[in-house]
């Protein structure tokens, strides 16, 4: 035998073996018959389409009735929504970051006033209370002249509280008048619109 006839044999040999199973088990199947009750049923199950959510209702307007605390109708914009949100987290920031500044200032100048009262009990020279008392720049000034290492730590991080304050709140009122400046250009009624 040649070489393609032995691989033609092997291929036939091997398509039998395993169409053999198929050809016993179909006619055990015939054997048995379609009634003697070992028939399973096929179901077959496709899952439901998902029910379309009902579209939500259409806004309702009530006209506000003269003496009652109900709101008038308003349609919103959003360009001046977003201005006003824009507004109102610059005043937060302005808010917050000028409160930081003016507690770490306030303790600096009563830690700089202590310390000058201090000093001139002693017979000190006063050049740490004297530095505490100027804001943002006296605490990093007066750090050298600190007692301890403690002291200093304490003089330079009220210094960098002051900083950082300073400059939040300094961001939010940017932040705050340009979104102020928009909202009062942007007149948006009847199709005018002031832009610079």
């Amino acid at each position: 035998m040649t070489r393609t006839a032995l691989e033609i044999s092997l291929a036939i040999g091997l398509s039998a073996a395993l169409a053999l199973p198929t050809v016993l088990l179909s006619s055990e199947a015939k054997a048995e018959g379609p009634g003697d009750g070992t028939d399973a049923p096929i179901i077959v199950v496709t899952p439901a389409p998902a029910p379309t959510p009902p579209p939500p209702p259409p806004p309702v307007y009530q006209t506000a009735v003269p003496g009652s605390m109900a709101p008038s109708p308003m349609i919103v914009n959003p360009r001046i929504a977003a201005l006003k949100q824009q507004r109102n987290s610059g005043l937060g920031m302005t808010i917050s970051g000028y409160t930081m500044f003016g507690t770490s200032y306030l303790i600096s100048a009563l830690v700089g006033t202590i310390s000058l009262d201090y000093a001139a009990d002693v017979g000190g020279t006063g050049t740490y209370g004297r530095r505490m008392l100027i804001p943002i720049a006296g605490p990093f000034m007066a750090i050298p002249r600190a007692d301890s290492a403690t002291g200093g730590l304490f003089t330079g991080f009220l210094g960098v509280v002051q900083i950082g304050g300073f400059v939040l709140g300094t961001a939010g009122a940017i932040k705050f008048g340009r979104a102020n400046r928009q909202l009062r250009l942007s007149a948006d009624t009847g199709g005018l619109k002031l832009q610079f």
